[in-house]
């Protein structure tokens, strides 16, 4: 546990650094993998550090971290740049493991009903990367995948989301294309998050796996991972911003993991 502590004294001392750095939702508020339809203003700029510890389903833990730097080109479009990194217990240092391009387009400038969200991303990553960003396809298919040393993923999602007073309620259906096999992964994210008070927001998110589209459509608890969340973000002041979490696995090939994130906009 020595190493873990030395991680996020590290992580920590990186997010106070960024405190000169008002604070953005950029589409998650509390969440961590569900996405809702705010984006950041126009020529707006946010930096987040999320951080993951987790163990395996066969004991194994680790550590996983995604910098990310986000961009508002208009108040209907924002991009995104991820760059990940992780370290396994037991299999050497730390190292790098790839990087993300995102970008998320509002179909509709004004308030519609669940306000859609157009999402794609480019993913050229590890087949070892850990953060986890989302859940998709089914774990019977995985082997394959690793025999691979990278991976070049093309990731869509149809974002779906309603404001209600204090609450948001958001519902993603993702797809995720390997551009090297043409195979297809099919997974969800479902959830909501509160406003609690002007500087809390809660937040609670179920997400998981829908199979493939080789092998077929499901959520087989045995094949398919899948994931409670609950979730808490706190806005520190008007420069910088505190999220944690937890991911519960709620199948037998599901993980479970401790989340963190620090986030600076200006």
């Amino acid at each position: 546990m020595n190493y873990f502590k030395q991680v996020y004294r590290a992580i920590l001392v990186a997010g106070m650094t960024m405190a000169g750095i008002p604070a953005s939702h950029a589409g998650n508020d509390a969440n961590f993998v569900l996405y809702n339809h705010h984006l950041p203003e126009a020529g707006e700029r946010e930096i987040e550090l999320m951080s993951d510890i987790g163990q395996e389903p066969d004991g194994t833990r680790y550590t996983a971290q995604m910098l990310e730097l986000t961009l508002g080109i208009t108040d209907r479009w924002a991009t995104e740049f991820m760059v990940e990194g992780q370290s396994t217990f037991g299999q050497g240092g730390y190292h790098f493991t790839g990087f993300r391009w995102e970008n998320r387009y509002r179909v509709f400038k004004d308030e519609v009903f669940l306000n859609p969200v157009l999402y794609i991303e480019y993913e050229d990553l590890s087949s070892d990367t850990k953060y986890l960003m989302e859940v998709s396809g089914r774990e019977d298919a995985l082997p394959v995948a690793k025999t691979r040393p990278r991976e070049r993923v093309l990731e869509t999602r149809l974002i779906l989301s309603q404001d209600m007073g204090l609450l948001n309620i958001a519902a993603n259906w993702l797809n995720e294309s390997d551009l090297d096999t043409g195979i297809t992964h099919f997974g969800y994210a479902l959830g909501l998050n509160y406003g609690l008070t002007s500087d809390i927001t809660l937040g609670l998110e179920v997400f998981g796996g829908l199979g493939n589209s080789r092998q077929g459509i499901t959520a087989r608890g045995g094949i398919t991972q899948h994931y409670l969340a609950p979730n808490v973000r706190i806005e520190i002041s008007p420069t910088w911003s505190f999220k944690v979490g937890g991911a519960i696995g709620l199948t037998n090939v599901s993980r479970d993991i401790f989340r963190m994130a620090f986030s600076k906009s200006f």
